[in-house]
Parts: C-alpha cells; structure tokens; sequence
C-alpha cells in the first residue's frame, strides 16, 4: 500500500507541475496590465464607498493614486498565482469527476478574486491610519498567511465536499 501512495503522490505533483507551467505560459499571453487595472478598478469602487477616493494610473504595474500615498497593483496582488496552483491541483487530483472539476476551477476563480479585493481593500485601508512600520507587517503577514489559507483551504473544502457521500 505505501509504494502504490507514493505512485499516486508523485503522479499528483508531476501532473500539478506540468499544469502550472502550462497554464503559467498561457496566461503570460495575456497583458498583465488588464488583470491589475480590473482588480485596481473594482478595489478603488469598494474604496470610494467608504470615502477613500483615488484616482487610477494604468501603466504596470498599475498605480492607485491617493490624496496622500500611492498603492501598487502588481502581478502578486492579482491572484493568479494563488489561481494557478489551484486549478493544477483540481486537475492533478484523480478520483473526481469531471463537473466537479470544472465546479472547484471556477469557484478558485471566484473565490481567489474576492479573497485578493478584500485583502487590498483592507491593506489600503490601514494606510491612512497606521504608521509605515505597521503597514508593511500588516501587508507582508496577510500576503503570506492569505497564501496558505486561501489555497490549502480552498483546496480542502473543495476535496472534501467532491469525495463526500450524499
């Protein structure tokens, strides 16, 4: 029985890899100045109703311009790393049927995009209140930490409610 885990295991992470390199290229296609402008565009909506108004700068990576600060939307704020990765693991994962696939790539879709505004919105949120210091833990500890949640617990939600019995 171990050997044949370590088969399955090692088939997952040379599968995950393959898909994540392929679908790294392929969204490499895309200009990565879109992506940053739509997620700048929808933070600076959820910002504006809370009275913070900012003003856009669509260049890469796309700035937000605010009366006092600027905030950067680069490529690690867009989510498609944290994208990536789950949708490899969807579809490295054996024992799933196909509908429930396509249903766990589009939730990380959804999910990874809503996680990401939420954590901007409330980083930049922080900047006209906290000190520099505060600001820069606050970011670097909510990028990693949201890392691990957002795609181990995505992941294992998505796994356990597509092998549980009805």
């Amino acid at each position: 029985m171990e050997r044949e885990d370590a088969v399955k295991g090692g088939k997952f992470l040379l599968i995950l890899i393959l898909v994540y390199v392929i679908f790294s290229l392929l969204i490499g296609l895309i200009p990565l100045e879109w992506i940053e402008l739509l997620l700048a565009k929808v933070v600076l909506f959820f910002l504006n109703l809370t009275g913070m108004n900012g003003e856009i700068v669509f260049q890469e990576p796309v700035l937000i311009l605010f009366e006092n600060f600027s905030v950067q939307i680069s490529y690690l704020c867009t989510g498609l790393l944290e994208f990536v990765l789950l949708v490899s693991a969807v579809i490295a994962t054996e024992g799933i049927k196909r509908k429930k696939k396509i249903f766990g790539i589009i939730g990380a879709g959804i999910v990874t995009f809503v996680f990401n505004i939420v954590r901007i919105v409330f980083t930049v949120s922080l900047i006209s209140e906290s000190s520099l210091e505060v600001i820069e833990l606050t970011h670097d500890v909510l990028f990693r930490i949201s890392l691990f949640v957002l795609i181990a617990g995505y992941y294992f939600l998505w796994y356990y409610f597509s092998v549980k019995k009805k």
